[in-house]
């Protein structure tokens, strides 16, 4: 009998190892992002890691996994490895889409992995340095059409969200111009303020510390919605530019394959919950952003929607399978 019960023992605590439930709660939950410390996904999954905590949701910190090879590869390689488990999750953006979606005979897919919950949507804003002459995307696109692959954009990965954007109008105003790579925003920021840039597409917690010193000028949202932290800006296509829809970045969490159907609910009844908290109202309007919650059953939908429309959008600017 002794040795049945060591045997007992042995198996559950090899269960907690794999990633099992405990009293309905997984075991020691880890978030995994695609970006390095500093980086959107970094700081978005802390901040989300921090309001839990706050408002009680959670007992204990859940450590962030930096899995930063690929531009998401990595991040869905490792996330698809932890098959069945119950203690890993993963912030995701639509790099997590894009990033496949240009690369010939990618092995991983967003569609292997087990959608959770979407948050909120990050509204992208133009920014330029407050003494550039540009006050319009439209004076800044005007002046690439003089100067062909002259003028430099500041942003993330190339399958991120700003660097499609810039991809984007460029294709839909038959202009040219660079993009300048940086992992977080901090130095995306000072090679604007150097000069190395002329322009940057980012998040409003990108720009408004800046801003208040009078280092940096906003100049357009990228899509047509209002953004709570500058609430004077104009659409691109309420200055003149009308180039269709543009990506927007959304945030939410998926799971590995095969996630046991309770940690699922547990996660996803924990992110509903977070976004109906006191403190998540304060925290999407210091950032810009707009909440957008969905649930596991239609977020599925929803990203198989974005990802059919990026791979069209990543096929007519000709990014596809590169």
């Amino acid at each position: 009998m002794l040795i049945g019960a060591a045997s007992m023992v042995a198996l559950a605590g090899c269960g907690l190892r794999r990633g099992g439930m405990s009293g309905g709660v997984p075991s020691r939950t880890q978030v995994v992002v695609h970006t390095g410390p500093g980086g959107g996904s970094d700081v978005f999954a802390r901040q989300v890691i921090k309001l839990m905590q706050s408002d009680k949701l959670i007992a204990e910190n859940w450590p962030v996994r930096n899995q930063t090879e690929g531009s998401s590869i990595g991040a869905m390689s490792y996330l698809r490895g932890r098959k069945g488990r119950a203690d890993t999750i993963a912030a995701v953006t639509p790099t997590w889409l894009v990033t496949p979606l240009t690369l010939s005979g990618s092995s991983v897919s967003i569609t292997e992995l087990q959608p959770i919950a979407a948050l909120l949507v990050e509204p992208q804003i133009v920014a330029v340095r407050a003494d550039s002459a540009y006050r319009t995307v439209a004076d800044f696109v005007e002046d690439a059409r003089k100067q062909p692959d002259h003028l430099v954009q500041v942003g993330g990965s190339i399958t991120a969200t700003d660097s499609l954007t810039g991809k984007a109008l460029q294709a839909k105003t038959d202009t040219e111009w660079k993009f300048l790579s940086f992992s977080d925003s901090g130095q995306r920021i000072a090679a604007l303020l150097r000069g190395d840039a002329q322009t940057m597409i980012g998040a409003s917690t990108d720009f408004v510390d800046q801003v208040k010193v009078g280092a940096i000028r906003v100049i357009a949202t990228v899509a047509d919605r209002k953004v709570a932290t500058f609430p004077e800006l104009t659409s691109i296509k309420a200055q003149g530019l009308d180039v269709g829809p543009l990506p927007e970045e959304f945030r939410g969490f998926v799971g590995p394959p095969e996630m046991p159907a309770d940690a699922l609910q547990y996660y996803q009844d924990t992110f509903h919950k977070l976004v109906s908290a006191p403190g998540w109202n304060d925290f999407v309007d210091e950032n810009g952003s707009v909440t957008d919650y969905l649930d596991a059953a239609k977020f599925g939908p929803f990203l198989k929607e974005q990802n059919d429309s990026l791979a069209v959008l990543i096929d007519s600017i000709g990014l596809a399978q590169q």
